[in-house]
């Protein structure tokens, strides 16, 4: 999708993950998802071989036509992390649309994992061997945070105004939640209240365009249409800060981890405490990482390390395996990640040693706390917060079970739009 307005001035091109209830019509025959890099495939230069890993879906299929049946889905934007990219988290949005929602995604290009790929890529080459993905000159990655933010809030609204070009009258954007992880948390509470503008401390002067009135840098107003934020492992306290949070009434809930370093437990609190709603809820999981919140980060280790440890040319494979396994302080594979990550099929754990310098640890995941469990709890907090927001009947609200998250309930496709 086009999305104007841009930090820069200029729209920018942005995909857009979907992930929603399925029409049972052609369901078992439609291919299983299959998830990789927006580079996935994309040729190099002589001696490197393109970037080849995949993550299949655990359930869903793709492009199947959505359900038509019963009363429009609520709608749950997805905002990742800095640096990230929305099938990071894709095991995770899988659960939560197949208990019957909408959930979209969007690349936030110019802050994704596929723009810090292609840097890594003209940085080794020692020249501009790929493109940005806006057609812009390099730096692709561009994590300012005055820039970023503003055009992840921008992305927010523009997803919000498209879906129903996309899915019809079978969703419902009247009434969204917005779900993000550490940068995506600030997001989804600046688009439910706003911000202050990222300003002095971030010395937005010197990236604000000349258009731009001085010396505030973009203050972003609320979208009325977000009724809900649930946000994980808010971001860092310079970022969190510049967010509008005493102009937050909408219903909130706050996730963090006990043993994030990135965005420690007492920052989320902080933050929890200035927001205004009445409605507000946090929750710690003790054992959590930063990047326990990554659901297929697992995955994405096996695959890639598996391809990078037979075939030394496989440079984005051996990329992708060393940003996951080296990745402090927000957390290693090592310390989210069950043993059969680094053993099946294929035995990664040599490669990892080599690439940490470290022998690797015995007792994986390091924590006593995988990604998989922190999905399961995730999910069911997701639904349960959103399910009851969003689909509220009445003034007491409709009177809902708590979701466990085990089995879909439903099944479910993917696609990606422009």
């Amino acid at each position: 999708m086009t999305v104007p307005g841009s930090a820069l001035g200029e729209p920018r091109e942005v995909e857009v993950h979907l992930w929603y209830p399925a029409d049972g019509k052609g369901f078992s025959e439609a291919p299983q998802t299959v998830y990789t890099s927006a580079l996935y495939g994309r040729p190099l230069m002589a001696g490197w071989d393109p970037l080849s890993w995949t993550v299949l879906s655990e359930v869903a299929r793709e492009d199947v036509a959505i359900d038509p049946r019963g009363r429009p889905f609520p709608v749950i934007v997805f905002s990742h992390g800095a640096t990230n990219d929305p099938i990071d988290y894709a095991q995770t949005l899988e659960l939560i649309a197949s208990a019957g929602f909408v959930v979209a995604a969007p690349d936030h290009v110019n802050n994704t994992q596929d723009d810090v790929r292609i840097d890594y890529v003209n940085k080794k080459a020692g020249f501009q061997l790929l493109n940005c993905n806006d057609h812009r000159p390099p730096p692709c990655s561009r994590t300012d945070v005055a820039f970023s933010m503003a055009d992840r809030v921008n992305d927010i609204s523009a997803v919000l105004n498209r879906l129903p070009g996309w899915l019809g009258d079978r969703v419902d954007v009247s009434r969204a939640g917005v779900l993000g992880h550490s940068r995506g948390t600030v997001t989804a509470l600046a688009a439910a209240g706003g911000s202050v503008a990222w300003s002095k401390d971030l010395n937005c002067q010197a990236v604000v365009p000349p258009q731009a009135p001085p010396p505030l840098c973009w203050p972003l107003s609320p979208d009325p249409r977000v009724k809900a934020v649930m946000g994980l492992a808010i971001g860092a306290p310079k970022i969190t800060f510049g967010a509008n949070l005493a102009n937050i009434t909408v219903p909130t809930l706050l996730v963090a981890g006990g043993q994030d370093q990135t965005s420690p437990q007492a920052v989320s609190q902080a933050a929890f405490d200035q927001i205004a709603s009445d409605e507000k809820t946090f929750v710690s999981i003790p054992n959590a990482v930063h990047r326990s919140f990554d659901s297929t980060y697992c995955d994405q280790a096996q695959a890639a390390g598996a391809i990078a440890e037979r075939n030394p040319r496989a440079i984005l494979d051996l990329q992708t395996l060393a940003g996951i396994v080296t990745a402090n302080p927000s957390g290693t594979a090592m310390q989210y990640c069950a043993l059969t990550t680094f053993t099946t099929p294929t035995d990664i754990r040599p490669l990892i040693a080599a690439l940490t310098g470290l022998p690797f640890p015995n007792n994986v995941p390091t924590t006593g706390l995988t990604s998989d469990e922190v999905k399961q709890q995730v999910t069911e907090l997701a639904v349960t917060f959103f399910g009851t927001v969003l689909k509220r009947e009445g003034n007491d609200g409709p009177h809902l079970t708590r979701y466990r998250a085990q089995q879909p309930e439903r099944a479910f496709a993917h696609q990606k739009v422009r």
